[in-house]
C-alpha cells in the first residue's frame, strides 16, 4: 500500500503472524556485532585520512547491514561554523564509505559541535583527539 505524506509517498507493508519465512532463512540471524573506529582531522579539516589499519576494517564495511557516522568538533562552544564542519567531516567519511563500496542506504550520519568529547578538551592534544568521526560499523550474522 501506498499513501501520500507531505509530498513523499510512503510505503506500508503489512506483516501478520502467518507470514512465510524468507527462502534463505528469513529470520534466522545471530546477535549483532558493531566495531567502532575514530579518525582524527586536523584543524578546520574535513579530508577523510584513516591510517592502514582503520582502511583495512573499512574495506569489509560494504557487508555490514548498518554503518553510523558520526562528526564531531573540539570547540568548547557550539557555533553554526562548527556545526558545518562537523557535518562536513561526516560527509567526508561517507563519501569515502560509498566510494568503497558501502551502500549509501545503510550509513546514518549525525554531527554535532563542542559536545560528546572522548578526552579532556582543554590541553592540545585533547582537542586534537575530539576532532573527529566515529565510524560504527554493525555486522549482523547469519546462522
Amino acid at each position: 500500500m501506498y499513501r501520500l505524506l507531505f509530498g513523499v509517498v510512503i510505503a506500508t507493508v503489512s506483516l501478520c503472524a502467518s507470514a512465510r519465512p524468507l527462502a534463505n532463512g528469513g529470520g534466522d540471524y545471530g546477535e549483532p556485532i558493531a566495531t567502532t573506529v575514530s579518525v582524527r582531522f586536523a584543524d578546520s579539516s574535513a579530508v577523510f585520512r584513516p591510517d592502514a589499519d582503520t582502511a583495512a576494517m573499512l574495506a569489509e564495511a560494504p557487508a555490514a547491514a548498518m554503518v553510523t557516522v558520526s562528526g564531531r568538533t573540539s570547540t568548547a562552544t557550539p557555533s553554526a561554523k562548527d556545526e558545518a564542519l562537523a557535518l562536513a567531516r561526516a560527509l567526508s567519511a561517507r563519501n569515502y564509505l560509498v566510494a568503497h563500496g558501502v551502500s549509501p542506504l545503510k550509513i546514518m550520519v549525525n554531527f554535532a559541535s563542542a559536545s560528546d568529547f572522548t578526552t579532556d578538551n582543554s590541553t592540545p592534544e585533547g582537542r586534537a583527539t575530539n576532532q573527529r568521526v566515529e565510524i560504527e560499523v554493525v555486522y549482523v550474522p547469519h546462522n
